[in-house]
C-alpha cells in the first residue's frame, strides 16, 4: 500500500509536506489507509493528484509537467518522479487521462477516434489450463518453498551474500587507498601534490609492482631529502689536473746514485764509518779558516789536516754532493705540491655527486699518498747517498699507480661536468626525486596491508560474486521464460469481444442503458477487432457528457477483469467518475463500485478477502460522498495487549484544497466526514444539549440550539407532515406532532425556535446569555417526543452519530 506523498513540485501541488500538513487535531499524523475517500471542489487539485497516480501504472510522467519532483512512500519503497521504469506498485487509475488514452472516441466524437480493445478471459480449454497448472507448479512460489521462485530466492540471497562480501572488501580496500592518499600522501609538502586521488595512489601501485621497479635504499633515501632541500650552487670553475714528475726525478736521481768515486788519498777510517765521513765533512765548514783548534775537544788541530781532508773529499765528490742537493730539493718541491693537488670540494657538489666526489677524492688522496711514499724514499735514498758520497745506493721500482691517479682525475672532472648540469636540472631532478620518494613511500604502504593478498582476496570474492549473479540471472530467465510460456497460454484464452461483452453487461444492469453499447466488429483484416459504440445498431455519435462518462466508467471496471489485472493485489484510484451524471445514476455508480471492487468476498473461513489492495475515490459531488460514507469499509488488526489484537475501521477520509496558485492535501473535516447528511448534524447537535453539564466542555451546540432545533424541525416535521391545512402557519406542524394538549411546552418549543434563532425582533437577546437550563430541557422534551413517536427511527438516527441505541 501507499502510505503518503511529497510533492515538491507537480501542476497545482507545490512544497507539499505530509508529515508538516496532514496530522489531526491532537497533531498526529495520518497516513493513507486500505480506503481513502477524497473530497474536493472543481480545480481545486484532485485530477492533478490523481495523475501522480496514473505515473506510477504508466511508468511515465504526464505529458507538459516539466521540473516535477514526488516522492510517493507506501510498503514497497519510496518511488521518485525519476523511478518511475523500477518500482514494484500495481496501479489503475481512472480519470481524464485514461479516457483520453483508451476511449479518444469519447474525446472528439469524430470519425478515426479510437476505443482501444482489451480482452478478458474466454471459455476454458482443459489442455491450456493443464499446461498452465504445470508450468505454475514448476515455478512454485516463495511462500510455498518449491519450484523456480523458491529457488531464486534462496540464488537471490546468495548473490546478495556475495555481492555484498566483494563490495565490502573492495570498499574497504579503497577506503585504505583513499585515506592514504589523502592524508599521507596529499598533505604532505615533501611530495607537492595539490590533487592525488585514489586514481594516482591506483597508478603509482601500478608502477611499484613492475619488474623493474628498484626501491631506494635508506642511504638513496636520504640523498633525495637532501638534493629537495638543495638550492641551486654557482658553476665550479676550472678541472682538476695533476702531473706527476716522479719518473722525471728519478731519472735525474739514478745516475746520482750509482756514479762511482773515489778519493785522492783516502783516509781509511772515514770509508768504513759513514757517519764519523759525514760528521767530519759538516765539522770542515766550521773550522776552515776559522780556527786551529777542534771546536769540541778543544786541541790543536794537526798543521796538515786540511791536506789530508782535501785528499779524502775530492772536487768530484763536492760536485756530486751539490748535484744531489739539487736533485733532493726538487723532490721535496715535488712532496709539497701534493697537498695542493685536490682543490675542489665536496660543498662544490650537488647531493647525488657530492658523494661520488667524495669517495674519488678520498681513492684519489690514497693513491697521492703511495706516490707521496714513493717520492719521500726517492729522497732518503738521495740523502743516503749525500751522507756517504762514495757509497752506492740502489733504488727500488715506485709502488704508486699512474693510471689509477688519472683515473680519478677524470672522474672528479666528470663529476664537475655533471655537477654543473644540475644547475639547469635542478627542478627537474627535484621531481624525480619527489616521485622516487613518493613511489617508496607507496610501496611501504602496500606491503603494511598486504595489498597483493587483498587484490588476491577480492578477485577471489568477486568470481564468487559473479558466479551466484549469473546463477541469479539463468534462474531468473528461466522463470521470465516460464511466465512467457504461461501469458502465451493464456492469450490463448483472450477473448476481445468479451471485453465488449462485459461493458455492456455493465450498462444494462447497473444503469439500464440497453440503447448504447460497446461492439466488438471484425477489422478490415478479418484477423483483428475494434471496438466501436452503437445505438440501437447503428454507429453512435453525439452522445451527452454523462453517456460518455458511463461507458468510459463501465470500461474502465470491465478492463480490471483482463489478465494483466485480473487476480493482481490492485491500488485502485477513481477519480470523479460521475461528472454530469444526474441523481439517479449517481447512486448507480456508487453501486457499481460498492458491488464489485469495496464490497468484500467471504473466505471459507468467515473472514473477508478484498478485491483491491488500496483504494482511492476522488470526488467534487456532494451527493456522491453522501454515498460513499456506506461503502463497505476494510477492517485490519492491531495489537491490543498481552498478545491479543483488534479489528479496527481500515479507512480514512482527505480533503483537497487549493489557496491561491497551490494545491493541498488536509484530513477532511468533522462536518464533512461523520455526518452523512446536515439532519444528521443537526440532530447531534440537539442531542449533545440534552445534558447542561455539557456546556462546561463544550458551549457551541448551546449557542447554536435555537437555529438548529428550527432548522430540524423543519426537515423533520416536513416529511412527517408533507401537508397541512394552513400553508401560512409553521407553528401548525408543531402543534400536531407535540400535541394540543401541551401547550406550555410547545410553546417554549416555539419560544427557543423563534427567539433564539431571530434577534432581529428582540435585539437586546443577543447582549444577554444563553439560558442553558431551558435549552437542556427542551432538547430532552424533542428527543423524547421523538422516540415515543417512532423508537425504530430514533435508534436509527443514534446509530447515525455513533450514539448507543435507547432502550426503555
Amino acid at each position: 500500500m501507499i502510505n503518503q506523498i511529497d510533492i515538491a513540485s507537480f501542476g497545482s501541488f507545490q512544497g507539499l509536506e505530509w508529515k508538516q500538513t496532514v496530522r489531526d487535531s491532537g497533531k498526529n499524523v495520518k497516513f493513507f489507509q486500505r480506503l481513502n475517500i477524497l473530497y474536493g471542489r472543481n480545480y481545486s487539485g484532485k485530477t492533478t493528484l490523481s495523475r501522480v497516480f496514473r505515473a506510477l501504472e504508466t511508468r511515465k510522467l504526464p505529458l507538459n509537467y516539466i521540473d516535477s519532483s514526488f516522492i510517493v512512500t507506501g510498503e514497497q519503497g519510496a518511488v521518485t518522479d525519476a523511478e518511475l521504469l523500477t518500482h514494484n506498485y500495481d496501479v489503475r487509475v481512472y480519470n481524464r487521462d485514461f479516457v483520453t488514452d483508451n476511449l479518444s472516441f469519447l474525446v472528439s466524437q469524430e470519425i478515426g477516434g479510437v476505443i482501444k480493445t482489451f480482452a478478458i478471459v474466454g471459455e476454458q480449454n482443459k489442455e491450456i489450463d493443464d499446461a498452465i497448472a504445470a508450468l505454475e507448479a514448476k515455478l512454485g512460489s516463495v511462500e510455498g518453498k518449491a519450484g523456480l521462485r523458491f529457488d531464486l530466492e534462496a540464488k537471490k540471497r546468495e548473490r546478495d551474500r556475495t555481492k555484498t562480501a566483494h563490495s565490502t572488501a573492495l570498499k574497504g580496500l579503497e577506503q585504505k587507498l583513499r585515506s592514504h592518499a589523502a592524508e599521507k600522501i596529499k598533505k604532505n609538502p615533501l611530495y607537492r601534490v595539490p590533487v592525488y586521488t585514489i586514481d594516482h595512489i591506483k597508478r603509482d601501485i601500478a608502477s611499484t609492482s613492475k619488474p623493474g621497479f628498484i626501491a631506494l635504499t635508506p642511504e638513496e633515501q636520504a640523498s633525495k631529502l637532501i638534493l629537495l632541500k638543495q638550492e641551486a650552487l654557482p658553476d665550479i670553475q676550472g678541472t682538476l689536473a695533476i702531473t706527476l714528475k716522479l719518473e722525471s726525478l728519478r731519472a735525474t736521481a739514478e745516475p746520482l746514485l750509482s756514479k762511482m768515486i773515489t778519493p785522492t788519498k783516502a783516509i781509511e777510517e772515514l770509508l768504513k764509518d759513514s757517519a764519523l765521513q759525514l760528521w767530519v765533512k759538516q765539522g770542515i765548514g766550521h773550522h776552515r779558516d776559522k780556527r786551529d783548534t777542534c771546536a769540541f775537544c778543544q786541541q790543536d788541530l794537526p798543521h796538515d789536516i786540511w791536506q789530508v781532508l782535501d785528499e779524502h773529499f775530492s772536487k768530484e765528490s763536492g760536485d756530486l754532493e751539490t748535484a744531489l742537493d739539487a736533485a733532493i730539493a726538487s723532490v721535496m718541491d715535488e712532496i709539497k705540491s701534493i697537498a695542493g693537488l685536490i682543490t675542489f670540494t665536496g660543498a662544490q657538489f650537488y647531493a647525488d655527486e657530492r658523494t661520488t666526489f667524495e669517495a674519488s677524492s678520498k681513492a684519489l688522496s690514497e693513491a697521492l699518498d703511495v706516490y707521496k711514499k714513493d717520492l719521500e724514499f726517492l729522497k732518503k735514498s738521495l740523502e743516503a747517498r749525500k751522507n756517504n758520497l762514495f757509497q752506492l745506493v740502489l733504488l727500488k721500482p715506485p709502488s704508486h699507480d699512474a693510471k689509477e691517479i688519472e683515473k680519478h682525475v677524470q672522474d672528479i672532472n666528470a663529476l664537475i661536468v655533471t655537477s654543473n648540469g644540475k644547475t639547469r636540472t635542478l627542478e627537474k631532478d627535484k621531481t624525480a626525486a619527489r616521485d622516487a620518494l613518493r613511489l617508496i613511500d607507496v610501496f611501504a604502504f602496500i606491503d603494511a596491508i598486504t595489498y597483493s593478498k587483498e587484490i588476491a582476496r577480492i578477485a577471489t570474492l568477486k568470481t564468487s560474486a559473479d558466479t551466484a549473479g549469473m546463477a541469479y540471472t539463468d534462474a531468473e530467465k528461466e522463470i521470465r521464460d516460464a511466465e512467457a510460456e504461461v501469458q502465451n497460454f493464456r492469450a490463448k484464452q483472450k477473448d476481445e469481444r468479451k471485453g465488449a461483452e462485459r461493458v455492456n453487461s455493465l450498462l444494462n444492469n447497473f444503469f439500464g442503458h440497453d440503447g448504447i453499447k460497446l461492439e466488438a466488429r471484425d477489422g478490415a483484416d478479418n484477423a483483428t477487432v475494434k471496438f466501436e459504440i452503437t445505438r440501437n445498431g447503428k454507429a453512435a455519435y453525439n452522445l451527452s457528457e454523462g453517456e460518455c462518462s458511463l461507458i468510459a466508467f463501465c470500461y474502465f471496471i470491465a478492463k480490471l477483469e483482463e489478465p494483466e489485472s485480473k487476480g493482481k493485489e490492485l491500488i485502485i484510484y477513481i477519480d470523479d467518475p460521475i461528472s454530469s451524471l444526474d441523481g439517479n445514476h449517481i447512486f448507480f455508480m456508487f453501486s457499481l463500485i460498492e458491488s464489485l471492487i469495496a464490497k468484500p468476498i467471504k473466505n471459507t473461513d468467515g473472514s473477508n478477502a478484498y478485491r483491491y489492495k488500496q483504494l482511492f475515490i476522488s470526488t467534487h459531488n456532494l451527493d456522491f460522498l453522501k454515498y460513499l460514507k456506506r461503502l463497505s469499509i476494510p477492517k485490519k488488526k492491531i495489537p491490543a495487549g498481552e498478545g491479543r489484537t483488534k479489528s479496527v475501521d481500515d479507512h480514512e477520509h482527505f480533503m483537497i484544497e487549493r489557496n491561491g496558485a497551490s494545491s493541498n492535501i488536509l484530513l477532511m473535516p468533522s462536518y464533512l466526514k461523520d455526518y452523512i447528511t446536515e439532519f444528521h448534524y443537526l440532530f447531534h447537535q440537539i442531542y449533545k444539549c440534552k445534558d447542561q453539564a455539557a456546556a462546561a466542555d463544550s458551549h457551541e451546540p448551546f449557542f447554536g440550539f435555537g437555529n438548529n432545533l428550527r432548522k430540524f424541525l423543519e426537515a423533520f416535521l416536513f416529511f412527517k407532515y408533507p401537508y397541512h391545512d394552513d400553508k401560512n402557519d409553521a407553528f401548525e406542524r408543531i402543534k400536531k406532532f407535540f400535541g394540543e394538549e401541551e401547550d406550555a411546552a410547545v410553546a417554549l418549543v416555539n419560544r427557543l425556535n423563534n427567539e433564539f434563532s431571530h434577534l432581529e425582533a428582540v435585539p437586546d437577546r443577543g447582549f444577554k446569555p444563553v439560558e442553558i437550563p431551558e435549552i437542556a430541557k427542551v432538547a430532552n422534551y424533542v428527543l423524547d417526543k421523538i422516540y415515543t413517536a417512532d423508537k425504530v427511527q430514533y435508534n436509527a438516527l443514534l446509530k447515525s452519530i455513533g450514539e448507543p441505541e435507547r432502550v426503555g
